[in-house]
């Protein structure tokens, strides 16, 4: 035989071999350690998880009256199944509901009660319109950002950035629950794709001040309805952070998927360079302070709730809330300016928020849900 037939030979009877071997390094799915969502018979993994630029930033939608009213129709309940994905990129789907979560939860506060009390705005008379700011700005600067709620609402931001771009609230031990579109693009084609290493500031205090830390994000959830379909009414996410005991220590918010009508609350981060009537700062820039407001509910949709809060870019995912003295609990995520609307706490989406946090508890501080 000569010299090249053997070569053929030996080719043909690697070339499996290669094939396998090249299969095989390009499966995440399957040459990865096994993640805790592996573990379980709900979620499989389905390939890597497809990124944005690390430095764009979410887009702060409107949404009419008008629409709103168009989305409020039902949809398949599959569009509440979970999307997710792990710290090494992996992509991951549920596959089927989650098992029922409690309805309510309650706050957990690790400290004595607020140093600085909770005031609402000393509303003026001013016209309502369609704007973000609905008459004068009457959200007030939360200042005691050390202390019990305010150090639980987080900011947003991009990797090695002083400002934020997106807001939140720590509703269990290291879970920040936040709009969708703050972690994902929603569906629309060529501008699809995850915001990597987001990085999470409770209780900010101003640009590049992180009194609380500056917090890794480890896992990122949202739903099909929004992963899948780019519907405004299953804006929310979760973004689940590495586990610290410094985190935990913060305490959270709880939550309630009934009785949303009546007076309610919101604090987050607006836009840096946005004005803010009760900015500490000489220009009246916003300048990553945390604010809040408190209104009536407007309107409750099956999905979503309209409010007359005052809110701007950056504030997407700040927690609506309603309070009884201390006890503070979510029923929505503000997501949208022109109502300004918040995606509304359902029972659904409460036993999805119980089973993101069942799937990744923390060794510091245990919830109900674990």
């Amino acid at each position: 035989m000569s010299a090249r037939a053997v070569v053929l030979v030996l080719a043909a009877a690697l070339a499996p071999l290669a094939t396998t071997s090249v299969a095989r390094a390009e499966d995440p799915c399957a040459d990865r350690p096994a993640t805790e969502l592996d573990r379980r018979g709900d979620w499989r993994c389905v390939g890597l998880a497809t990124y944005t630029d690390p430095t764009a930033e979410p887009v702060a939608p409107a949404l009419g009256d008008e629409e709103a009213a168009r989305l409020d129709v039902a949809r398949p309940a599959d569009w509440e199944l979970g999307v997710a994905v792990s710290p090494d990129g992996r992509l991951y789907r549920q596959t089927a509901l989650a098992p029922r979560g409690p309805d309510e939860t309650r706050p957990v506060n690790p400290t004595p009660t607020d140093v600085v009390p909770e005031v609402g705005p000393q509303r003026a008379d001013g016209g309502m319109g369609t704007r973000t700011i609905f008459g004068p700005d009457d959200r007030l600067r939360r200042s005691a950002t050390t202390s019990y709620p305010w150090r639980v609402v987080g900011s947003i931001s991009s990797p090695g950035a002083t400002t934020s771009n997106c807001s939140g609230s720590l509703i269990g031990p290291r879970h920040l629950l936040t709009a969708g579109h703050c972690i994902h693009r929603g569906s629309g084609g060529k501008d699809e794709g995850w915001y990597p290493n987001r990085k999470v500031a409770p209780g900010q205090d101003g640009i590049g001040t992180y009194p609380n830390g500056l917090k890794n994000s480890h896992w990122y959830f949202s739903v099909s309805g929004w992963f899948d379909h780019g519907d405004p009414a299953y804006d929310y996410a979760m973004v689940v952070l590495e586990d610290q005991r410094s985190t935990a220590g913060l305490g959270w918010l709880g939550w309630r998927s009934n009785g949303h009508w009546g007076e309610h609350w919101t604090a987050g981060y607006p836009i840096w360079s946005h004005d803010c009537a009760d900015s500490p700062s000489a220009d009246g820039q916003c300048d990553n302070h945390q604010y809040g407001d408190s209104d009536p509910t407007l309107l409750v949709l099956s999905k979503q709730i309209k409010t007359h809060v005052d809110v701007q870019g950056g504030q997407s995912g700040s927690p609506v809330y309603e309070r009884d003295g201390d006890d503070r609990r979510v029923t929505g995520v503000i997501a949208y300016h022109g109502g300004n609307w918040a995606t509304r706490v359902t029972a659904a989406r409460a036993n999805n928020f119980c089973d993101w946090i069942h799937a990744h508890p923390s060794a510091f501080a245990s919830h109900p849900c674990e």
